[in-house]
């Protein structure tokens, strides 16, 4: 079991390091894994084995969450691949940029708006185009491991941290209004 501690989450479920990843395999794995090595299974157990269940459980669901989702998997390859991501540092990207600018500012907007429902999924519908977009993009970027390749990658990465939030601040709002 403790041999387990020394692996990344790709490697745990025996999947290759890369962005696009087989869910059904993941999820196939990780429920084999939990069978294997859930604490119930350790009642008997010396207080040793329970403790590295225990830990090896929590090990497989961190690794499990971080990988099945398209954002925190793009994270974790990153850092494997030794790129510093730094939520703090704002992107240099002009462009970028602007269309944060205006993105928020139609979020705004909505807020205000008489017809909030018919432009809230308006502007989901387009979130969720831009996200595939970007997931799609992403996965090109990681098959280039240049320097260039990977800084494509976090760069892409960066702006689909911030569809992502811009996307979950629309569901807050849609709760809202449907209050």
């Amino acid at each position: 079991m403790e041999s387990f501690f020394s692996k990344n989450y790709f490697e745990l479920f025996n999947l290759p390091a890369e962005y696009d990843l087989d869910r059904e395999a993941l999820t196939q794995r990780y429920r084999e894994m939990q069978g294997l090595i859930h604490p119930d299974r350790y009642v008997n157990a010396t207080e040793k084995e329970r403790r590295m269940s225990v830990q090896l459980t929590a090990l497989i669901n961190e690794a499990y969450n971080v990988l099945k989702a398209p954002l925190t998997r793009a994270r974790y390859l990153l850092q494997l691949r030794k790129v510093d991501i730094d939520d703090s540092v704002t992107s240099k990207d002009i462009a970028f940029l602007t269309e944060q600018i205006e993105l928020r500012e139609r979020l705004e907007e909505i807020r205000h708006s008489s017809d909030a429902g018919h432009e809230l999924m308006v502007l989901a519908n387009e979130l969720q185009k831009r996200l595939a977009g970007l997931q799609e993009a992403l996965q090109s970027a990681f098959w280039d491991e240049s320097v260039a390749g990977l800084e494509k990658a976090h760069r892409l990465y960066d702006e689909m941290q911030f569809i992502s939030r811009l996307n979950d601040e629309l569901d807050e709002i849609e709760v809202a209004f449907n209050e």
